[in-house]
């Protein structure tokens, strides 16, 4: 039997150098992939900066290369050859996958700003419609997909050709892989203005996000709140006069994607919205706006059901849990309307023409339904189911063209517009309005879909329901386009994606107004129902622009980029990323574009408007819970806006001064200059009851105010055997509507002071303190921070 000869590497030596090699190199290949992915981050800073950057994202793709090469190299050593070549062979496709992924993960953090994960995947509705999917293969260029290609095999002639040397040249880049792991994995907690979802490794923020977003996990993430110090209140327009002529017909318009910056008649500098700009003549049109959620089908949940939607990646129009709600279309079908649901694109996306259904609507239809001159835009590619739409203006004329089979009976039409949806069809006559090709492609479908829109109102013009018909106008969300480093518009909450265009027009009512109220599309069904004389379901959360009063705030999500939650009220702007931690704060009126993120600057204001988004999510859970419920909630308590001590006491030289603390914030002082007077003589329990007041003190109750203290501040005393002496006596003290008699009161300081009859008498300085009553919703708080 022959010798093997000295020295000759065996099967498995010889796999071992070349999968040491492939880790070599793709590691190096990451390197440059994870560079590239941070170009637009690393421009403007120092070397060392830069340096610390890059391996923030690099430490987790080499921890994942260095594990599968090590394993697989501890599965080489064994004698198995049989064993030795399925390892090396799996290695290669995984070592593959992680270089398509990281290369793959270039597309997603620039269109999405973020990597792919199980909730995009959800939010493309696999089932029904691949929209990211095909917005991304979109963005992937033939020659994109040869130079991966090319790069595949490179990579893996480069480790075999390598193999043979014997000089440690892997292993050497290896162990600079592990130091870049534990630097990198250092530096991983320390802030910086870089999204964490950019840093992160693709494949391991996918594989995380297996078993869909959790709309609990964020509101646990984002702590208790208390629903009753939500949002400010002002009060609402004032009402218009009733019109000759009665509203009985409601048009919902819905431009696809359209922010208000994109809308002439609001931020838009491009000639594409004349219809719109010209009909805010006989409107009254919202500058501060806002979708709650930036996605299609969550828009229909706002606007006909009038709510916020649930907490959760997966839309309520897939659920089935508003089967028989009273909707919008169901109030007005009561008054004898019909009621009709127009498509542009596929009704079969997320469920949407069962949802439209189940809203009450009778006659649902999409592009399907009819034959349009102006073509149908078919997306070809490999996910290219129900992403078609026909030309907008094809919609308008089966609009008009059911108006028109009975004028005499009212109705309700919904129509959302299909072109301005990615991956965009201008439809012909291509214009030039922008160098860029995508949104030169958006603002000329947006063009046609406001051309449809004009159509409409001509039409209402043409056959005399223009004044008996209220039109709502509006963007179902918005779109951006690189504005924060995200195109298309489920990434993120920042203007682009969910500040939107929104006006009530009808001649008889609006003459041209505008309005700063802060509202969102939750608002449209009780504003309707307000103007038509119908009634407003309980389950309704949102409020007529109208009413006496109304919230100075509008709470969005987008659980897609991490799970993303957010508020306005007033200038005040504020972002939080449950999934990370991440925090933005940004004021509106001195920087509109959202470039001056406040919260590292200012962590105080930061801390109190995460308060507020708290008990705005807190509000929103409770009033969802009770619709789903069936049961309507009673109201919450109003927050105490003062405090009311009955207090009397003794005084020398000076009346009894005392001072008020809430859960430890000074509320103010007080003094009792009706105290009987001791300068000569004791005063009697008499004199003392006698001369019982009420101080009033402004009080700024907090989220769940725990604790009242009064602390009695000069008790003077004339001496030994004179009746001199300044005393602080407290029958009572009123917080809001409860009142807490003084066997409530705890001394603070010893020997101080104790019960006196029903009063409770301080002679020494000290204090008592006062433990508030806890509504249930703030027990529950207490006891979650436990």
């Amino acid at each position: 039997m022959d010798e093997k000869p000295l020295g000759a590497r065996v099967p498995n030596e010889v796999r071992s150098a070349r999968v040491l090699w492939t880790g070599a190199l793709l590691g190096l290949v990451l390197l440059g992939v994870r560079i590239v992915a941070l170009r637009g981050d690393l421009a403007g800073l120092s070397a060392g900066a830069g340096a610390e950057l890059v391996l923030r994202g690099m430490w987790q793709d080499w921890l994942i290369l260095l594990a599968l090469t090590y394993a697989t190299i501890t599965v080489l050593r064994g004698e198995g050859t049989r064993a030795g070549r399925a390892a090396a062979a799996l290695y290669g496709v995984l070592a593959s996958l992680l270089m398509l992924w990281g290369i793959g993960n270039l597309v997603a953090l620039d269109m999405l700003g973020a990597p792919v994960t199980m909730d995009w995947v959800a939010y493309s509705d696999i089932a029904h419609t691949d929209v990211i999917f095909d917005s991304i293969w979109h963005l992937v260029s033939p020659l994109a997909f040869f130079g991966v290609a090319a790069l595949v095999a490179a990579l893996v002639l480069g480790a075999r050709g390598l193999a043979g040397w014997r000089a440690p040249g892997a292993a050497l880049l290896l162990g600079l892989f592990g130091l870049g792991i534990v630097s990198g994995a250092a530096l991983d907690t320390a802030p910086t203005g870089v999204a964490r979802a950019r840093l992160v490794n693709p494949a391991w923020a996918f594989l995380r996000s297996i078993g869909g977003s959790d709309g609990d996990a964020a509101v646990a993430a984002l702590g208790p709140g208390d629903a009753r110090s939500a949002f400010a209140t002002v009060p609402g327009l004032p009402r218009p006069a009733d019109p000759s002529k009665r509203i009985r017909n409601v048009l919902l318009y819905a431009y696809e994607s359209t922010p208000a910056r994109r809308a002439e008649g609001w931020e838009g500098t491009v000639p594409v919205t004349p219809h719109l700009k010209a009909e805010l003549a006989h409107a009254l049109a919202f500058d501060r706006a806002y979708a709650h959620v930036p996605a299609s089908n969550y828009f229909l949940v706002s606007a006909l059901a009038g709510l916020i939607p649930e907490l959760s990646s997966t839309s309520m129009t897939e659920t089935g849990v508003l089967a028989g709600f009273p909707s919008l279309a169901r109030e007005m079908q009561k008054a004898g309307a019909r009621a009709a649901f127009f498509n542009s694109s596929d009704n079969r996306f997320q469920n949407t023409g069962g949802f439209v259904t189940e809203m009450g609507f009778e006659h649902v239809v999409d592009y399907r339904d009819w034959t349009c001159d102006q073509g149908v835009f078919e997306v070809q590619s490999v996910t290219d189911r129900f992403l078609n739409t026909s030309s907008d203006l094809c919609t308008a004329d089966r609009i008009n063209a059911w108006i028109d089979t009975a004028p005499e009976q009212p109705f309700f039409v919904t129509f959302r517009t299909g072109m301005t949806h990615h991956p965009y069809f201008p439809g012909p006559d291509l214009q030039p309005y922008s160098d860029d090709p995508d949104l030169n492609r958006y603002l000329n479908a947006l063009r046609v879909g406001d051309s449809a829109f004009g159509r409409l109102m001509d039409h209402l013009r043409e056959t005399g329901l223009a004044d008996e018909t209220l039109v709502v106008v509006l963007g179902d969300h918005g779109e951006a386009f690189g504005e924060h480093g995200t195109y298309v518009h489920a990434s993120g909450l920042f203007e682009e994606n969910v500040h939107i265009p929104f006006a009530f027009i009808n001649p008889q009512l609006f003459s041209g107004s505008r309005s700063d109220l802060i509202v969102g599309i939750t608002d449209v069904a009780p504003t309707v129902a307000d103007l038509l004389g119908l009634p407003r379901p309980w389950q309704w959360e949102g409020h007529s622009v109208f009413a006496p009063e109304r919230p100075d705030g509008v709470m969005f999500f987008a659980p897609w980029n991490g799970f993303q939650l957010g508020f306005r009220e007033g200038a005040r702007k504020y972002i939080y990323n449950a999934s990370t931690g991440e925090k933005r704060l940004f004021d509106l009126s001195a920087d509109p574009l959202e470039a001056a993120d406040r919260a590292g600057e200012d962590p105080e204001a930061a801390g109190a408007a995460q308060a507020t988004l708290a008990a705005a999510v807190s509000a929103h859970d409770a009033h969802l819970a009770a619709v789903l419920s069936g049961k309507k909630p009673a109201a919450p308590a109003a927050l105490p806006t003062e405090v009311v001590l009955t207090v009397s006491g003794t005084r020398f030289d000076a009346p009894p001064k005392g001072w008020v603390m809430l859960d430890g914030k000074d509320v103010g002082g007080f003094e009792v200059p009706a105290a009987a007077d001791t300068t000569h003589a004791v005063a009697s329990a008499a004199a003392i009851s006698a001369a019982m007041t009420e101080v009033r003190l402004p009080l700024a109750a907090g989220a769940c105010a725990r604790r009242l203290d009064i602390w009695f501040l000069n008790d003077d005393w004339a001496g030994a055997g004179k009746t001199g002496d300044t005393d602080l006596v407290i029958r009572k003290v009123t917080v809001g509507a409860t009142t807490y008699f003084a066997n409530r009161f705890r001394l603070l300081t010893a020997n101080a002071g104790k019960m006196d009859g029903e009063d409770f008498r301080l002679w020494r300085k000290g204090g008592v303190a006062i433990d508030l009553d806890l509504p249930a919703e703030c027990v529950n708080a207490a006891l979650s921070e436990k």
